[in-house]
């Protein structure tokens, strides 16, 4: 029995062996398998960092580095051989575009902000320029007309008179220019006149227009407040000189008015050319504002006209129109509603006495304003005057004129005085 026994516990004590050992050969299997493992993590974490410094010194720089240039360079780096096809790889590459992509969206934003600030600088750099030799060439210009008003009131029977006429025509002009580019520059017209009818606006308006015989007279009874005189006798101008411009040298503009419950409309009537579709979308695009003028952009003969009707028209309340249809005498019609705030009924200061006038021909008469006009027949072949008779295609006769500034000289010289004032102000 205890032999039995001895075997048994030999037998145990063989299979414990047995077990040890296995275990020990799998524990020992294990440890190196573990090992084997752990060298290859450590390589593979290797290889990756290497990769990564590959991808951030070589790849991403060499993009950063081409920017620059019109094709950048694409995204390239090292890659062990260990990590070749893995998805580390293939993030790495997916990373490395994404920052290219980024890059060059931030270089072409940066770049078109760069410009737009140039651009806007030189801009407004250009803006101010142009207004601050508008501004000067108005102050000379008021200063000066101002003076020949008063050579006018002294040598309105002398020989002297049709020269001085004619540079006071040739001052307007220039004034007209001047103040067109101080608008459109952004500035203010800067002469506070007094409330003028608006058969006096519309004569100044005519006054300041190479063609201004042309324009049919025209009367009123209404009157503008005092800060609308000068941005409404500027638009009007603009409009008779494009009606003068475009229409043949042998027709007559025509201004009246429709008055209303909320204002009165003065309408511009010419015979000549109309506007082609496109001409007229455009230009009722910049009247409604829908499109900017670029002073930067502006051709080398710039045509200011509509611009700044638009800007003054905006920045007063006037509404400024061209019509689709023909008008009545198969031209263009513009129209200029000005509202029953901007009006009133007190009127101008008396204007002086006008100096005497070389009599017109038995045909024609002089209007208030000094334009010649034709007399209109009445039924049974008699004559009689036309109150808003048309203009005489002829030229105007030298004394006539300056005529057309008798009404306004008045403003003319409280503008003239308000421009002096500021000068010693400032």
């Amino acid at each position: 029995m205890s032999h039995e026994i001895a075997v048994a516990v030999s037998l145990g004590l063989a299979a414990v062996v047995l077990a040890v050992a296995g275990l020990a050969a799998y524990f020992a299997r294990l440890s190196r398998r573990q090992t084997s493992l752990a060298a290859h993590w450590r390589e593979e974490a290797m290889a990756r960092d290497q990769a990564l410094r590959s991808l951030v010194a070589d790849g991403l720089g060499a993009v950063a580095s081409s920017v620059q240039m019109p094709q950048p360079a694409a995204v390239e780096f090292d890659v062990p051989d260990c990590l070749a096809g893995s998805g580390f790889v293939a993030d790495l590459c997916v990373l490395g575009e994404r920052y290219a992509a980024d890059l060059q969206q931030v270089q072409s934003e940066t770049a078109l902000a760069t410009r737009r600030a140039v651009e806007d600088e030189a801009r407004e750099a250009a803006r101010a320029a142009v207004k601050s030799f508008a501004t000067a060439m108005v102050s000379v210009g008021i200063d000066v007309s101002g003076e020949i008003s008063r050579a006018l009131r002294r040598h309105h029977d002398s020989a002297v008179f049709e020269t001085l006429a004619g540079i006071d025509h040739g001052v307007q002009q220039m004034l007209h220019q001047a103040q067109s580019y101080v608008v459109l520059a952004g500035g203010l017209l800067g002469q506070r006149l007094p409330a003028s009818p608006l058969t006096e606006v519309v004569g100044a308006a005519q006054g300041a227009i190479r063609d201004y015989a042309r324009v049919q007279p025209y009367t009123c009874d209404r009157a503008v407040i005092s800060r609308m005189v000068g941005p409404l006798k500027l638009i009007l101008s603009h409009l008779l000189d494009n009606a003068a411009r475009y229409s043949p040298p042998k027709s007559f503009i025509e201004v009246s008015s429709q008055p209303g419950h909320h204002g009165v409309t003065l309408l511009i009537d010419d015979a000549g050319k109309r506007m082609s579709d496109e001409q007229l979308t455009r230009a009722r695009q910049i009247l409604e504002g829908h499109r900017q003028v670029d002073i930067l952009a502006m051709d080398a003969y710039p045509k200011v006209g509509f611009p700044v009707i638009a800007l003054l028209a905006r920045r007063y309340g006037i509404e400024v129109a061209l019509s689709g249809r023909p008008s009545r005498y198969g031209g263009m019609r513009a129209s200029v509603f000005i509202p029953e705030a901007l009006l009133t009924s007190v009127s101008a200061e008396p204007a002086e006495p006008q100096p005497s006038v070389v009599e017109a021909p038995p045909e024609r008469l002089v209007t208030e304003s000094g334009l010649p006009s034709r007399r209109r027949r009445a039924p049974g072949g008699r004559q009689r005057p036309a109150a808003a008779g048309r203009a005489s295609t002829e030229p105007g006769r030298a004394e006539v004129i300056g005529a057309w500034q008798q009404s306004s000289r008045s403003s003319r010289e409280t503008a003239a005085q308000t421009q002096e004032a500021r000068s010693s102000d400032s």
